[in-house]
């Protein structure tokens, strides 16, 4: 592991990755502790367990759910497809450019989905959502270019 480390564009990868599971964690976590605290459960047998009646979805604690559904969906190809572009070698300024886009923009679509902030939190989205085809596509580019 530590010879990975000595390449650069496997560090900034390595430095995204840890950034983006670390939010995915404090996401999930929030999404549980606003749950409780505002007492919107998932299921019946939660509701039941805490001996409530069942009550329609909390908007604010569905919110947040859904921006961690969102990275579950995002933030999990990237942590693949940046890895096997790191590890192919490829131009560090180039890949540390769309590592960081992609981090970066991440970080942004949550702010702007809490701040239910449009048309901004579609951009960040698409921004994301262009780094990480672009970085698939060159990882295309430099296994079959081989």
């Amino acid at each position: 592991m530590h010879e990975l480390l000595q390449d650069p564009a496997t560090r900034i990868y390595v430095l995204c990755a840890a950034i983006l599971v670390l939010k995915m964690a404090l996401t999930g976590s929030a999404t549980g502790i606003l749950r409780l605290r505002r007492g919107a459960y998932i299921t019946p047998e939660d509701y039941a367990f805490m001996g409530k009646a069942a009550a329609p979805p909390d908007e604010a604690v569905e919110r947040l759910r859904r921006v961690h559904q969102n990275d579950l969906e995002n933030i999990l190809p990237f942590l693949i497809i940046g890895l096997l572009y790191a590890l192919s070698a490829p131009a560090f300024g180039l890949a540390a450019a769309l590592f960081v886009a992609f981090t970066v923009a991440r970080l942004l679509h949550t702010a702007t989905y809490l701040a239910e902030m449009q048309p901004w939190r579609s951009i960040c989205y698409e921004v994301g959502q262009i780094s990480l085809v672009v970085t698939t596509i060159l990882l295309l580019v430099n296994v079959l270019g081989r």
